[in-house]
């Protein structure tokens, strides 16, 4: 069976020059060692820090990223592109042009006998009203279009400097729990689902819960992290240069959970 490959959470655009160029060099290669493999690849959202769909235009920094995307997918390749909420507002371009499969919320998918259910994970805390609010704003119809009045050289700046605005209110993650995620990949497994992958939190997580797995592929803007599901089994690694290595799994300070971590290889 071919394996699948999950990465979160880049956020390219979001950082300096010095850490925008690391990153992507990163990505450049696991990208190239991805096209060598017998895979399919997930994008679990927020693989921009800000991405709109102007009628004739695209952000113009994130063009290598968007060339290599689309020769994958010319070559056969299978990306999927789950919305996150940095990059949600993904358009006919990305599917038409770039060749990815747009999933705007959830998706699922049945491979190697085990249904898995992915989803970005934005807006599951259970007190996150205010954003659940804002979202159903944000991806209103009438509102996209009137954001499109703005011309790119004002839009796009825009919106990376309330982006950037929004991060640093919650950069103090010293009493972050995930856990509210974890319960909400617990409730899936139990309708079912033999694994659950969220991104959005930047937590790694790989965790045996009853006869299922939660995997969060962690985050691609620091940490180089990303998850693998082969022959059934899912894994967790770091993207090192020009190859992945085993990372191991640390808990969320504040998390009261009785899930099963794992550390290293599974």
């Amino acid at each position: 069976m071919k394996k699948i490959f999950f990465i979160s959470d880049a956020h390219f655009g979001a950082q300096s020059t010095e850490k925008e160029e690391e990153k992507a060099l990163q990505f450049y290669s696991f990208l190239e060692y991805f096209e060598s493999q017998d895979a399919v690849l997930i994008i679990v959202g927020d693989l921009f820090d800000f991405w709109f769909e102007y009628r004739y235009a695209v952000p113009r920094r994130h063009f290598r990223i968007i060339s290599l995307l689309t020769h994958l997918c010319y070559q056969g390749k299978e990306i999927h592109y789950m919305a996150g909420n940095h990059d949600f507002w993904l358009g006919s371009f990305m599917k038409k042009q770039v060749g990815l499969k747009l999933h705007p919320d959830e998706y699922i998918m049945s491979h190697d006998n085990k249904n898995i259910y992915i989803k970005h994970g934005d807006g599951l805390l259970r007190n996150d009203y205010s954003y659940r609010l804002l979202k159903r704003v944000l991806r209103n119809p009438v509102n996209i279009f009137l954001y499109r009045l703005l011309h790119p050289d004002f839009g796009i700046p825009l919106a990376l400097f309330f982006s950037h605005l929004s991060r640093e209110a919650s950069k103090d993650r010293s009493n972050y729990s995930d856990s509210d995620y974890r319960k909400f990949a617990y409730s899936k497994i139990s309708e079912g689902f033999d694994i659950v992958v969220l991104g959005h939190t930047h937590w790694p997580a790989l965790e045996k819960y009853q006869n299922g797995w939660y995997i969060n592929p962690g985050n691609w803007m620091d940490d180089f992290t990303y998850a693998v599901i082969h022959n059934g089994v899912p894994r967790v690694f770091k993207w090192q240069k020009d190859k992945g290595v085993e990372f191991d799994i640390l808990m969320p300070p504040g998390n009261e959970l009785s899930g099963e971590s794992q550390k290293g290889a599974v």
